[in-house]
């Protein structure tokens, strides 16, 4: 990195950063408190990729960050219309993660041919909260699994980490979470 701020003095330098979508997979269970409401929660896996250049048209690095996060949300839905198999409910909540592991990779160009590369364990240690809001439709395979698709909106806080990811350049996301769903309680 230090050879690359040398070979750039004097010349203008830009950084760029684009945040892949994330990539989030989990596992939910769910208990009813009446024929509406259920309470739920889990673990989810996710993993941010942004890929980064930076530096000037001649000397540069090309990078991709990796972090792999680990959540619990919790969630509250509530069942506004039932016919037959089908669900049509509305669902608030939280989400806390925790980063578990990061690693940034940069390939370094100086007079437009690749110097050399390098690899970096990026560490991002406040929780990452975030609050959810969703409208869902399910499926009742049987009566404790169903499958489900959620298209929502999420708002991801500020952790201070100074990381740059996609929660901290984009806040408010969209997203669409579909999955299979284990809810124990009376139907």
């Amino acid at each position: 990195m230090l050879g690359l701020i040398m070979s750039n003095q004097g010349m203008p330098i830009e950084r760029e950063i684009k945040h892949r979508l994330p990539v989030r997979s989990g596992v939910e269970f769910g208990g009813r408190l009446n024929d509406r409401v259920t309470v739920s929660t889990g673990v989810t896996y996710t993993m941010l990729t942004s890929d980064i250049k930076e530096g000037s048209d001649e000397n540069y690095y090309t990078g991709q960050q990796k972090l792999h996060y680990l959540g619990v949300p919790v969630k509250v839905s509530y069942k506004a219309l039932s016919w037959k198999r089908l669900d049509l409910y509305g669902v608030a909540g939280v989400l806390a993660e925790k980063s578990v592991s990061g690693k940034i990779v940069r390939d370094y160009v100086y007079g437009s041919r690749q110097s050399r590369s390098e690899s970096e364990t990026v560490t991002v240690k406040p929780l990452q909260w975030s609050v959810n809001a969703s409208v869902g439709l399910q499926f009742n395979v049987a009566d404790v699994a169903s499958i489900f698709a959620e298209p929502g909106v999420s708002y991801y806080f500020d952790n201070g980490s100074g990381i740059e990811t996609i929660y901290s350049d984009k806040p408010l996301n969209f997203n669409l979470n579909v999955g299979l769903r284990f809810t124990f309680g009376n139907r």
